[in-house]
């Protein structure tokens, strides 16, 4: 993917699963087609996603891999002024919670879906859970089940590390 052009559409859910894992992981930027209702009950994979660019965490991992700069010092950290809330963090933070958790923060609920797409986290999320706050400003909700074994399973694999 480094040298793609981008930004790129990807399309096909095993695909789109992949952008999913890449953004939850904090290796790229990308706007992911959510999930929806099929009316059934159950909800479709995304179909659709546009990678807009690869991460500066994203570009110190290519040069890892490929084993250049050698000692670890080409990662750059996360700039603290970047205090953007990222979804594996969130993972962590949330994985002694007692499950259903209910989530309304904007940029919780924003690493819930990145997490969901991936495959990290059950979670319900969508406009049919959105209501307003006091101010009358519409607010978001977003309701993990769980985390998935494949969630545990990168928990337990970056704890490793």
């Amino acid at each position: 993917m480094e040298n793609a052009r981008l930004p790129m559409h990807v399309t096909g859910a095993q695909d789109v699963r992949r952008v999913s894992v890449l953004k939850a992981t904090g290796l790229i930027e990308a706007a992911i087609d959510p999930a929806y209702d099929t009316g059934k009950g159950s909800y479709r994979l995304a179909q659709d996603a546009l990678v807009i660019c690869i991460t500066d965490d994203g570009h110190a991992e290519i040069d890892r891999l490929r084993g250049g700069e050698g000692n670890g010092s080409s990662a750059s950290p996360k700039k603290a002024s970047n205090a953007r809330l990222e979804p594996l963090d969130y993972l962590r933070a949330i994985e002694s919670s007692a499950f259903p958790l209910r989530v309304q923060d904007r940029e919780a609920i924003g690493c819930v879906e990145a997490l969901k797409q991936a495959g990290f986290v059950d979670a319900v999320i969508g406009p049919a859970l959105t209501w307003k706050a006091a101010d009358g400003e519409p607010q978001g909700l977003a309701v993990i089940k769980r985390i998935t074994p494949f969630g545990r399973a990168h928990l337990a694999r970056s704890a490793t590390r």
